[in-house]
Parts: C-alpha cells; structure tokens; sequence
C-alpha cells in the first residue's frame, strides 16, 4: 500500500468574480522511502497540492490517503496527530525571530507537550544530525540562509515524522548552499527512512535527489514515473519544455528538422557528432547538449538541427541508431 496516494483530487478557488481550477483530477501514489519530486512552471499548482497533501487546504473534491488513513474522514483532533507524522518546510524558513536556534528546534515538540528532558535530549541529536552543534544559541539574524534551513530541518525532525513536505526549500539559497541541503536531505532519507516530497522549479534539483518525479502543468498531472525515465523518454510537452528549458533553441529553428539522441554511461564521453561528420560527410547543427548525473547514472542527450535533404537525415538517423542511441523526432515548437 502507498504511503501517500491521491485519488481524483481537484482544488477549485471561488472569487466574486472568477474561478480558478487550481488541481484537477490529480491520481498519485508515492511509496514509503520515495524521495518524490513534483515540478511544474511557476502557477502550474504544485504549492497548492502540496497543501493538500497534509489538508493545509482541503481538496474541493477526490482523496488524500496517507498511511491508511483518507484525511477527510479524521476528526480535527486525529488530523493533528497525523501532522506530526508529515513535517513540512518552507522556501523562507519560518523561524521565531525571537527564538535561538534550539528554541526553534523545541517548538514543536513543546506544542506536541513533550517533557523538557526529553526536548533537551532530543535537540542535541537533532543539531548534531544538522551539523548546527556550534551555533545553537544563535538567533536565526545571526545565521546564513543554509544555517536558517538546517534549523527549520531539524525542528521538521523533532517529531519522528513519517514524511517532510518540501516546499521549493532551496529556490532562496545560493548553487552551493543548495547542494549541501539536498545532501544532508538525501542521508535523512537514507538513514531514517523518512519519505520526502520535494516541490521545486528547477530540474535540477529532481535530477540530483530525487527517485521519482511527477509533472504538473496547468493544474494536471503531465506525467510521473521514475526520473530516470521521464528523464530519458519524456512523453509529454510539459515534460520535454521542462527538460529542454536551458537549451535557448528557440530562435531560427522553427519549420526544422530536430531530432534528439539520448546516451548513458560510456557512450557520454564518446565523440559521436564528430565521427557522425567525418564518416556520413554531413553537417548538423547542436541547438542543446548536456550530460546529467540522474539517479547515480550518467545520462547525455543532445538536440540535432539536421540538414534539408531528406537522404541525408535518414543517413545520419541511421548511422546514431547504428551506434546503439535512442534517437526522437522533437517538436520545434515544444522548446
């Protein structure tokens, strides 16, 4: 059974005037242990089904099943207790001003009317898991935005929870400052055990944590599955606008041939478009190349502006396919 499965969730908004289908028929199952990304462009409704999740919003209509449990059926007293089961950080914190790094840390468990020895107790593992020991009497004004989002970590830990809800926790923060976050999440969730969903903008962050990924746009779910493959055969426009969003392919190549290679391990560090040249005598424009480490495994991919002469594109498909690449007709327009 998942841990967390979404069944035909739908979020309306009604204003005086309009209204505003932010979810529609959303079906998501995340497994115990998953670290689950969901990306989608800024308005896509990611935030909102976030908050649906843990019933911070309640779904206008369809479930929310988290351990067994369909949320809408809990008393509010049940659902209380249930959210000390699903921990939730923020993109700007959250933090008491007024509280020092282990009065950050204490609060929930405080609320959760935990005995003090046991707070104390409990903040000392938590801030040596977060690598805070020597700042916890620090105010969060007196910390660097990575310290300030390693304390509203260790204060979403204080409650054993069973998942942590991430919501765009590092759009604020610095490339470094990012990296090191994802990385204390990823030993959380590998010596814990605890399931983290993870909602970002940015792929990046899905290719280097994440094991699976579930694509929004415009209120629907475009598509999931691992990210390995959605990375590697994106079925959708979502997925490919997503995947391609760094290429800036879009000028001149409209009413063009594109085509796209995919290659992994090995076959990165090969030198296919020169050989492809030297060997077919054809020239081919490269509109996006990169090579991503997703899920431990280096996966490459290139989109190809081919020639006019209809033989010579299906000389050079030939020829890539020939060499064991997966090679994709790609939309123009879909940049």
């Amino acid at each position: 059974m998942p841990l967390i499965e979404l069944k035909h969730l739908t979020k309306t908004f009604k204003g005086k005037t309009q209204t505003v289908d932010a979810l529609r028929d959303i079906n998501l199952q995340i497994e115990q242990g998953d670290i689950y990304g969901i990306i989608g462009m800024s308005g896509a409704g990611k935030s909102t089904l976030v908050r649906c999740i843990n019933f911070l919003e309640r779904p206008t209509s369809g479930s929310v099943v988290i351990d067994g449990k369909d949320l809408a059926a809990l008393t509010p007293k049940e659902l209380r207790q249930l959210r000390q089961q699903v921990a939730m950080i923020f993109q700007h914190f959250n933090l008491l001003q007024q509280r020092d790094v282990r009065g950050n840390i204490a609060f929930a468990m405080e609320i959760a009317g935990m005995k003090r020895a046991d707070i104390d107790r409990r903040i000392d593992e938590l801030l040596e898991i977060v690598g805070l020991t020597d700042r916890q009497h620090n105010y969060p004004s007196q910390l660097s935005g990575g310290q300030q989002q390693r304390v509203a970590i260790a204060r979403a830990l204080s409650t054993n929870p069973k998942i942590i809800l991430c919501d765009e926790a590092t759009s604020a923060l610095d490339p470094t400052t990012t990296t090191s976050i994802l990385n204390l999440l990823r030993e959380i969730n590998r010596k814990l055990g605890i399931t983290i969903v993870i909602i970002t903008h940015e792929m990046s962050v899905v290719e280097s944590i994440c094991t699976h990924v579930a694509i929004i746009d415009d209120g629907q779910l475009a598509e999931s599955g691992t990210v390995e493959s959605v990375f590697s055969q994106p079925k959708t426009r979502a997925a490919r606008k997503l995947i391609f969003r760094k290429s800036g392919a879009d000028s001149g190549i409209l009413g063009e041939r594109l085509i796209r290679i995919v290659f992994e391990g090995n076959a990165s560090s090969e030198p296919i478009i020169a050989d492809l040249v030297m060997e077919c005598r054809v020239s081919v424009n490269i509109m996006y190349a990169d090579t991503r480490d997703v899920g431990g495994k280096a996966f490459g991919q290139m989109v190809l502006q081919l020639p006019e002469d209809k033989l010579q594109q299906e000389k050079i498909i030939f020829y890539l396919q020939s060499r064991k690449l997966r090679v994709e007709e790609v939309d123009a327009n879909a940049h």
